[in-house]
């Protein structure tokens, strides 16, 4: 009988610490980092608009950590904003469409890695001409001292890979003609 509760203490105590695994936050993910020089095509300053998101997934709070599209779609809005890029959808004269194509996250470490991929697609909203169509993969690794708690931690490392993803993306839309 006291083997058993002392084992249900344990348990509890392993339950307390590790928390629920949570969505990415949407301000964690946006990218602040500006590109060195304004963009190559001139065009798109104040002309895309965030059309479709697709890909993402909701926390399962006894397990991993995701990145909804709505949030993912927020983040994405911000940070064209930061740069610029980001026009209402009257007016505007590109979509971006963005499908989250894999969060690849580890079940257990002390520091964890989440690699991130994103498709993204650019297209003349007249024309359905595509200007951008790639795929791109970024990773960030958070670490125990980045926060003790395993719940945490995994979500830091998914914003940190998404945030990544989104610089990534808008430095490479910044260098097409």
């Amino acid at each position: 009988m006291k083997r058993i509760s002392f084992n249900l203490l344990i348990l509890s105590i392993i339950l307390a610490l590790s928390g629920c695994a949570t969505n990415a936050s949407p301000a964690q993910m946006i990218a602040y980092k500006m590109p060195a020089s304004a963009p190559k095509n001139k065009n798109l300053v104040s002309a895309i608009t965030v059309d479709q998101i697709a890909g993402g997934s909701v926390a399962n709070p006894l397990w991993l950590a995701g990145i909804t599209n709505e949030d993912f779609k927020t983040a994405l809005i911000e940070s064209l904003r930061n740069v610029n890029l980001y026009h209402d959808f009257d007016g505007a004269k590109y979509s971006l469409n963005a499908k989250l194509v894999k969060l690849q996250q580890p079940v257990i470490g002390f520091n964890f890695t989440v690699n991130c991929e994103v498709h993204y697609t650019v297209q003349n909203i007249k024309t359905q001409a595509k200007i951008y169509d790639k795929s791109i993969s970024t990773s960030y690794t958070a670490k125990v001292s980045d926060a003790l708690v395993g719940v945490i931690r995994i979500r830091k490392a998914n914003e940190g890979a998404a945030r990544l993803n989104i610089e990534k993306f808008i430095a490479d839309l910044y260098q097409q003609s």
